[in-house]
Order: structure tokens, then sequence, then C-alpha cells
């Protein structure tokens, strides 16, 4: 149902075959480590097996080597009873969970970065919840290589502190590995999905007037980056407006180009830094007039005349609506500028897991959720095995669904007479028991209308009915 494999130069159907059929060694898809089947039935049991694969070798003697497998063992009774399945195969019987079921839940934010520079998200995947461990601590922690205005992402770690142990689980799972659809190897029943931006752009729309009443219209684009000056910087900004002069124009090239004092400052909010700023003075006017532009200056390295590059270009232009009169940023007056940016070395995401549980005062508004399938029972069940080598009428089985994790089954004639007792003790994920049609007195129950009782100690009760047709 699904195949998984390096992204090299080995792909397509090997060479070497036998009598004509080839070992299909995959598509160049990249390795994933986890896969979710959304066609399963509740009350059916799969097999499902998970195996590796080599590449062979067709230069091996006179014929090579076709690629092989790891081994897939499952092995059944004549009656349909499970008998052994090796390490690389998994028996699995879905059914809803039981009820007042809460699902493990993620503590903490992965929609941003708690630290750091990133703009990109996190997905946890819950893939056993078994496997949850209460109070631990996972912090994801970013690398990357280059420099502060062009660096890239390289890889991530995974980190668990527990009662204040830490280990290391994931170790510098590289850039290959991040994106949609790309999962983590499993930890303590979870996966990461990490999903990064890569590229620095605007964020429309988390950029604008922040403080103030302005209607006038800024375009932010990033500096020409066909020059060797003009570079989309990773960084946010703040432009604040006051009714004095906070800052100078920083180069002078008339006539556009002209260093004159100007009544805002630009902070770089990354940084915490006061950046320069450039105004090019359209209408020579020496002064910050509709059709200018601001211009936000950053260095790569000392700040001098020959390291500057052109962060971000800042049109500033007329109303937003043409039926108004412009208004110009006033004192206190602020415009936000916000940018995507990859995670960078020192970025991590911290986070923690809420194992599964179950809620007694949910339970009781779900018993009547409770229910028998199939119902009525004519004759056989869809989950039902059957081997014709094998003498006998086989299994027979309906389930009992929703139910608390805890309680009492009780099973009557329409006559009142008592037919079984099942007492359910079972882990909270699985919400279904099964009755094999067997009455306390070892009998195959006769067909016709039947009563059964739930009882829930501190949940609640249950009656409910169901028909058996032969």
């Amino acid at each position: 149902i699904a195949q998984w494999d390096l992204i090299d130069s080995i792909a397509g159907p090997d060479p070497v075959g036998i009598n004509g059929a080839h070992f299909w060694r995959g598509s160049n898809t990249g390795l994933q480590h986890s896969y979710i089947d959304t066609t399963v039935l509740n009350g059916v049991r799969y097999y499902y097996a998970l195996v590796a694969y080599d590449m062979g070798d067709p230069k091996f003697g006179t014929t090579g080597l076709q690629p092989t497998e790891t081994t897939k063992i499952i092995t059944e009774d004549f009656a349909g009873n499970l008998k052994f399945t090796d390490i690389n195969t998994a028996v699995v019987t879905p059914n809803a969970p039981s009820a007042g079921y809460i699902p493990a839940q993620v503590i903490g934010n992965t929609s941003a970065v708690a630290e750091g520079m990133g703009t990109g998200r996190m997905d946890i995947n819950i893939l056993n919840p078994s496997e949850i461990i209460e109070g631990a601590k996972y912090n994801v922690l970013f690398n990357a290589t280059g420099a502060a205005h062009n660096y890239t992402t390289t890889s991530y770690s995974v980190l668990r502190d527990l009662n204040g142990t830490i280990d290391t689980l994931i170790t510098d799972v590289d850039s290959s590995n991040i994106g949609a659809n790309k999962f983590s190897q499993p930890f303590d029943g979870v996966s990461v999905t990490i999903l990064n931006d890569k590229t620095v752009n605007i964020i429309d729309t988390a950029t604008g007037w922040l403080v103030g009443n302005s209607n006038l219209y800024i375009t932010v684009i990033p500096g020409d980056p066909s020059t060797e000056k003009g570079v989309p910087w990773p960084a946010d900004y703040e432009v604040q407006f006051f009714d004095t002069p906070q800052d100078t124009s920083y180069f002078h090239a008339p006539p556009v180009y002209t260093r004159f004092p100007v009544n805002f400052k630009v902070m770089n909010l990354t940084t915490g830094l006061k950046t320069k700023v450039v105004v090019k003075d359209k209408d020579l006017s020496q002064s910050l007039t509709i059709g200018d532009e601001i211009q936000i200056i950053e260095f790569v390295g000392t700040p001098s005349i020959s390291n500057y590059r052109t962060a971000w270009k800042l049109y500033y232009g007329n109303s937003m609506n043409p039926n108004e009169e412009p208004r110009h940023p006033e004192a206190g007056d602020k415009y936000l500028i916000r940018t995507t940016k990859p995670f960078n070395t020192g970025d991590y995401f911290t986070f923690g897991i809420k194992p599964v549980s179950i809620d007694d005062e949910l339970a009781k508004t779900e018993l009547n959720k409770i229910s028998v399938v199939p119902n009525p029972y004519i004759g056989t069940a869809v989950w039902e095995r059957r081997n014709l080598n094998y003498t006998g009428r086989g299994e027979r089985r309906i389930d009992f669904t929703n139910l608390p994790a805890k309680c009492v089954i009780r099973i009557y004639t329409i006559a009142g007479a008592l037919v079984k007792t099942i007492n359910r003790d079972s882990q909270i994920s699985n919400g279904a028991e099964s009755w094999n049609l067997v009455s306390e007195d070892g009998m195959d129950v006769a067909y016709g209308l039947y009563v059964y009782h739930v009882d829930a100690p501190g949940i609640g009760e249950f009656i409910g009915k169901f028909a058996i047709i032969k």
C-alpha cells in the first residue's frame, strides 16, 4: 500500500529480475517514518508488514543479484487464529475508544518559535498514545550555516528533559527531511514535521500601520536583488514617527540622495538595534513627502559605505482611499514590517504531550452511544474468518462498542433469563468488547431478541437490545 526509498540514482525496476519479473526499487520519494491507513473498518483484524530492501547488484557474478527484502512472516491456524508474527509485522484491530476518552494533547506553542528568528511551523504527529511519557518536555533545536543575511537551515535535533535528565533522542535531521509530509523518526509515541520558510518575504497580513490614523499606502519591497547592494534582510522592523528629527539620511549623492534630518527612526525588532535609513527624495524637497522612498540600510560586517546593503524599500504613497485627503503620520505613529525567515542556529520549539485520559463526566454523556454491531446479526459478520480447510461453523462474533473502559455487560433473553455476563477492564483506547454468541453454559445461543445491560461504576447504566437471525 506504500513504498518509500532514498533520493538517489537507484529507482525503477531492477535490471536483473527473475523470469521476467523485476523488483520495483522505488521512485525517489525520500524516506518517511509513518503512514496513516484511512481505509480500515472497525472490528476487522488487519496484518501489516514493514520491510526494508536493498539495491541488489546487477554486476554480481555472471547473472547479477536482484534486490532482497527483510522477512515478513505471519501464520495462522486452520481456524484463522493468529499463531506467529515476526519483528517486521504487526496486528491491528481498529475500534472506537472508550466512553469519555480524551485524546493526547500537545502542550506548548508550535506555530511560532519560542526563541529565535524562524517563522516556520512544527506539527506534532501522535503515533502511539500508549508510549507517551507524562511530564516530559521536548526541545527541537535548529542549526544553520551562512552569514546573517543569507543563512540556510541545515538540520534539527530533538532533546528530551525528563525530571532534569536531558537525553538527545534525534540528532541532526538534515534539511532534505524538512518540509510538508516529512516526518522525523518516532520518539516516545510521536514524530514531528517541520515546515520551514526557506525564503525571506514580506508577510502582507502582518505588515501595516500598527499605531495611528494615517491612511497613507506604503508598499514594501526588497532591495533590488539583481545588484550586490540589494538584499531581502531576514528581520522585522518598526518605523516610529516623531515631531522632532530622530535621524539623518545615511549618505549624500545629489540630487535625489542628500543628507537631511527626518522625523522618524527604524528599529530592527529582530536584533533590537536601530538601523540606518536613506530617503530617495524624488521631489528634492529635503523632507519626507508623498512619492519619496524610505530605504532601510543594513551592513555586512563593519558599518561602512562599502559594506551597506539596501534591505527593504518603503514607497511612501498616497491615501489608500482616493476619495480621502492624505493623513500623514503623527508623533507616536508606528508602521510594522514582518518578514518570513528560515530557522537559524539557536532557534527552537519547546513542547510537551499530555497522555490520553478518561473524563468520567464526559463518559456519562456518551453512554447513549453504546451499540451492538452488527445489529441485527444475520448469519455472519464482516470480521468473521472463514477457512475451507477447517470443519465446523467457525468464528461467530458481535461487538459492543463505545463502552466505558470498566463495566459489566449482562445479556438477557427477552423473558429476562441471564444468558452471559462479561466483565470488562480494558485499555481506554479500545471501546469495544466482543461476544462469541456462546452462553454461560457453553452453548451457542438461539436466534431471537436479546436485551443487554451495561453497568459502569461511577459513570452510569445503559440498556439496549439486539437481534440474532440465523
